[in-house]
């Protein structure tokens, strides 16, 4: 029996790559998209449920960012087996490890498997097989359908676990020198500190380099691993073997790939070479840049890979931004691009590599070719914002290599990039590292916390918010484990009838520690079930005893239910308990569900508008419909004022049609043929999905409620449109009453505004204001001209020769502008430093009047110099705050300053 000679790694190390003469034959010519078939056929064959790829966006998953393992989407059902509609299951899962606590995204390209976008090929038991049942498969199909050689092969198993190892040994008759036992650091899982957890077992493919002997662990690759989870580890450590042990596995696609295709790296696999390919013709028409060899191939394999990853979250619905997932996939494209830029590629390049992307994976995923115009939108739009952001901080990173021999990047600069330019941190490290520098990251991050300090009082009311919330979950958990359901009877209720009363009986209540309850009614008539629409709210009434009044407590809110089917009440309970099977009066607030309802329905009216205007590449990216508004958030370009103009009047003319909105039920793939529109973000059950109707308008699956004709959408009115992100725009609205009483508010404000600018019509009131608007430039055109006067006649008190880095400066200080104190004028300060640069150019001049201070240079005479890098240099010595840019920079001291003796020279 070998024992590895111990030197662990997580993948077979970079320098495995072509050309290192390793002497690896193809074990057949198996290409990826093979693999991936014929791995679901195998287990469906074996009895076991093949569902599609989950959303790489978790749902109802908190703590991930994005899905980064196959067993993501079935957490609750190793939690609770017995809740799984399924005992066996099969899939091959969309995975992205980029941002937060699973981070690949600084390897990606450097190294032979490490990927921001990966599939995960798993085969799922929640109590149907045991140990001997899964090995047997999984060797099965390494043997029959991979066809890989024995001798190439060797498993590990826990030290302790001699079922496992028996199995391997006797069973599938594996020479026991094959069998590797190892310890709990490498042969045992948990998905967490308590939870279900139990030995793993993994299986190893001998790449055969021969730089490593056989016993050592960095000749071997991992590509299969079996989890057994049988224990219950409790707080304490203790584990308890679970009643329904489950089973978890794992083969990446891309490494299971390289094998059968006889490859060194993933990389060299089929589907990445097209993309790849690709590159390389993209490359070819722009002008070559001379690079180091292995530089350009790493550089191409990050735009590969970075292609597959972006495009994959567009397509599910995450768009660039500054915070959260939007933010890691900003980071990802613009990673992308820089490396494109690198290879001499200086238009376009995620978006015109597309094609390849669709060529390579389109069969697979047919969402890419569905929703390619769309994501090429935002990729586009992310480039293009990306391209101006990467000119001018580039422009600002050479003039800082130009003029600092200490060659680090400081915090203050990095931090500037970061906030005022948008030049992400770790770019401005890979920059200065290809450039021989080094960047303060520390110091950017006690700054970057500083000015998160200022958010945090916003913090502390959420913190008793967040406890409740998980109160809540913990409580749902238990519920759906014990079987807690009730039925929903909410779309039953026609949203414009004046009021609603449904009898009912708590089948569920517990008491939460902010003394509200959380309770189970059945039937339930309150709609918590999502889609962007906020939850009814309303009363219950609790039946009263003989000796007692009927009580009447309010529901808060409405909570789905895991299965999502119906809803738990978040009800002001008064510190009292219900009682299981206590009758109560369900009574929901029918003026915010009819408001709901009306702009539930004004968005799918807006959405098919926005279509007829501008496209059908506008897809929804997201919306939040309230009782009194909605917000609509889609992907497309800019909308002029005759487009929005054109999108209001559609949908006001929706709306006056009375049109009926018909609701029906029917299997997802006959709703898609009918032409049904789904969210991105959201996932179906491919049996049963409900389609919501508005003829010759409109086809969506929705769970929302909604109105029965489309006539009381009207009025419908946009109060803003503009962007939320590259490639992203969103429209806030308002409809049907709401939308009257808006348009009577904006009446009044016109009138208002009409009395005051003295027009005696509204018609008028324009003209009024192009009148004093042509007064206040008049008016403000003087000011700057006596401001000018001002400036070169203000009285100097004192003024002092020094030097600021090796800059000569003059400081000047100016006279009070009146005997009261703290009068000073900003303008006044700043007009007076140009005057001085323009006047005196061979120096750089500060001129401070009480507590405000401004510095100015003459860029002729000192073309490397920022007026704002010495202005934060002052305010070392100098406490006080300021900054600017080229030629003038202004602040504020925190004490005043009038005397040259009062500065720290």
């Amino acid at each position: 029996m070998y024992a590895w000679n111990r030197h662990r790694v997580s993948v077979v190390p970079r320098q495995l790559r072509v050309g290192l003469g390793l002497h690896l034959r193809t074990v057949s010519n198996m290409r990826a998209s093979e693999i991936r078939k014929r791995y679901a056929e195998y287990f469906e064959r074996t009895g076991h449920t093949r569902l599609p790829s989950a959303n790489i966006v978790p749902q109802n998953d908190p703590t991930l960012l994005f899905t980064n393992a196959g067993m993501v989407p079935f957490k609750q059902y190793f939690l609770q087996p017995q809740t799984s509609p399924y005992k066996m299951i099969t899939t091959a899962q969309k995975c992205v490890r980029a941002g937060g606590k699973h981070n690949d995204l600084d390897q990606v390209g450097y190294t032979p498997r490490h990927h921001t976008f990966f599939e995960m090929l798993g085969n799922f038991s929640f109590g149907a097989y045991d140990k001997q049942t899964v090995i047997r498969m999984a060797w099965k199909f390494v043997q029959e359908e991979l066809q890989l050689p024995i001798d190439r092969l060797r498993v590990t198993v826990l030290e302790s676990d001699h079922e496992t190892y028996e199995i391997w040994r006797d069973q599938i008759k594996l020479d026991p020198k094959q069998i590797v036992r190892c310890g709990e650091e490498d042969n045992f899982w948990s998905m967490g500190n308590e939870g279900p957890c139990g030995p793993c077992t993994e299986i190893f493919w001998d790449t055969q380099d021969t730089r490593y002997a056989a016993d050592d662990e960095r000749r071997w690759l991992e590509f299969w691993n079996i989890v057994f989870m049988q224990f219950h580890r409790s707080s304490d450590g203790t584990l308890t073997p679970l009643s329904t042990p489950c089973v978890d596995t794992g083969m990446g696609l891309e490494r299971i790939a390289s094998i059968v295709q006889g490859k060194t790296n993933n990389f060299d696999t089929d589907e990445f070479q097209i993309i790849i390919r690709g590159v390389d013709q993209l490359q070819r028409s722009h002008a070559i840049r001379p690079l180091d060899a292995q530089v350009e191939v790493a550089y191409k394999r990050i735009v590969a890979d970075h292609l597959r990853a972006s495009a994959f979250l567009v397509s599910e619905g995450v768009h660039p931004s500054n915070t959260g997932r939007g933010y890691v996939l900003r980071r990802i494209i613009r990673r992308a691009v820089r490396a494109g830029r690198l290879l001499g590629i200086d238009g376009p390049v995620l978006p015109a590599l597309y094609s390849s992307l669709e060529a390579a994976m389109g069969a697979a995923y047919p969402e890419l070719t569905e929703r390619r115009d769309s994501v090429i939108a935002v990729l586009q739009a992310e480039e293009s914002a990306f391209a101006k952001t990467l000119d001018k901080g580039m422009s600002l990173l050479t003039k800082l290599f130009a003029s600092n021999a200490a060659k680090v990047v400081s915090a203050e600069d990095t931090f500037a990039l970061y906030d005022t330019h948008g030049f992400p941190v770790d770019l401005t490290q890979i920059i200065a590292r290809d450039h021989g520098w080094t960047v303060d990251v520390d110091g950017f991050n006690a700054i970057q916390s500083k000015s998160r300090e200022r958010n945090k009082a916003s913090w502390k009311s959420g913190a008793t918010r967040t406890q409740i919330s998980d109160e809540i979950s913990s409580k749902l958990a238990e519920w759906q484990t014990h079987g807690i359901s009730t039925r929903f009877c909410g779309y039953e209720i026609d949203p414009e009838q004046a009021s609603m009363e449904q009898h009912s009986r708590v089948v569920a209540s517990s008491m939460l520690s902010n003394g509200d309850a959380l309770i189970v009614v059945d039937p339930c008539p309150f709609y918590a079930r999502g889609g962007g629409q906020e939850p009814d709210t309303g009363s219950l009434t609790v039946s009263a005893s003989d000796c007692e009044a009927p009580r009447t407590l309010a529901v808060k809110h409405a909570v789905a239910l895991p299965n999502g089917q119906a809803a738990a009440l978040c009800v002001d309970a008064q510190h009292t308990e219900l009682q299981v099977g206590q009758p109560v009066v369900a009574a929901i607030d029918m003026q915010r569900r009819n408001g709901c309802a009306v702009h539930h329905t004004a968005t799918h009216l807006l959405h098919a508008a926005l279509r007829q205007v501008m496209g059908d590449t506008v897809t929804q990216a997201g919306s939040l419909v309230r009782p009194d508004s909605l917000r609509f958030d889609f992907t497309s370009t800019a909308l002029s004022d005759d487009q929005l103009r054109e999108v209001e009047r559609l949908v006001n003319r929706f709306a006056l049609a009375s049109t009926p909105v018909n609701v029906t039920h029917t299997t997802l793939k006959a709703a898609k043929e009918q032409g049904a529109m789904a969210l991105f973000t959201e996932k179906y059950q491919a049996d049963n999905v409900r389609m919501v109707r508005v003829s010759n308008v409109s086809v969506e699956l929705c769970s929302g409620t909604h109105l029965r004709t489309t006539r009381g959408v009207f009025p419908f009115q946009i109060t803003s449109e503009g962007s939320v992100g590259a490639g992203t725009r969103r429209i806030d609205a308002v409809a049907g009453v709401s939308a009257s009483k808006w348009l009577q508010q904006q009446f009044a404000y016109a009138q208002n505004a009409a009395h005051i600018l003295n027009a005696k019509q509204l018609s008028k009131l324009c003209d009024a204001v192009h009148r004093l608007n042509d007064t206040n430039k008049t008016l403000r055109s003087d000011a700057a001209k006596w401001l000018r006067v001002a400036a070169v006649n203000a009285q100097t008190v004192a003024t002092h020769a020094t030097t600021l880095g090796s800059v000569p400066t003059a400081i000047h200080i100016l006279a009070p502008e009146s005997s009261a104190p703290h009068t000073s004028d900003a303008r006044l300060v700043a007009e007076r430093a140009c005057h001085l640069r323009d006047t005196q150019p061979q120096n750089a001049h500060v001129v401070i009047q009480d507590t405000h201070i401004a510095l100015a240079v003459n860029p002729i005479s000192f073309p490397d110099v920022q007026a704002g890098a010495l202005l934060r240099e002052l305010l070392k010595k100098l406490p006080g705050k300021g900054g600017g840019q080229g030629v003038l920079a202004q602040g504020r001291l925190k004490s005043a300053v009038t005397d040259i003796h009062m500065l720290p020279l």
